[in-house]
């Protein structure tokens, strides 16, 4: 049993790599992760799932696969990159102050949104899990023994 699963550990990997790709890429499409440079999530998500099964299908398209992965990884950080934006863009400065008999300021609560404020900002580091999947998909690949 040891040696089945040291010999197919890989490709377990790899599998489980793949249903973690088709789980972020339902998660995207289900959020309407779909406009402007957003698509670039969804399509990383179903390439990095087409990769997985081109690296463990063929084995003369693992070295393209493994490719593809590591781009992947690259658009996850861009995606982080994006997000991180977005998240500095949405801080929002206005607060409702309360001041004392006295003078003295003290901030309160976040105030209400101003027209054209989005309502919360994207997590910041969701994008790298499009990353982290590519590179370890793209390690799983490689270790695969033909």
């Amino acid at each position: 049993m040891g040696e089945v699963l040291q010999k197919r550990f890989p490709d377990m990997v790899a599998l489980f790599t793949g249903l973690g790709f088709l789980t972020v890429l339902a998660e995207l499409v289900l959020t309407d992760h779909t406009e402007g440079i957003r698509i670039l999530a969804p399509l990383a998500a179903g390439i990095g799932a087409g990769a997985i099964l081109l690296g463990l299908g063929f084995p003369r398209g693992r070295v393209w696969a493994t490719g593809l992965l590591l781009l992947v990884g690259g658009i996850g950080l861009l995606g982080l990159v994006e997000h991180m934006q977005e998240a500095l863009e949405a801080f929002s400065p206005s607060v409702v102050r309360l001041v004392d008999e006295e003078g003295w300021e003290y901030p309160a609560y976040p105030g209400p949104l101003r027209e054209g404020e989005k309502e919360g900002s994207p997590p910041p580091l969701a994008p790298l899990a499009l990353s982290g999947l590519g590179l370890l998909g793209a390690l799983a690949l490689r270790a695969r023994k033909p």
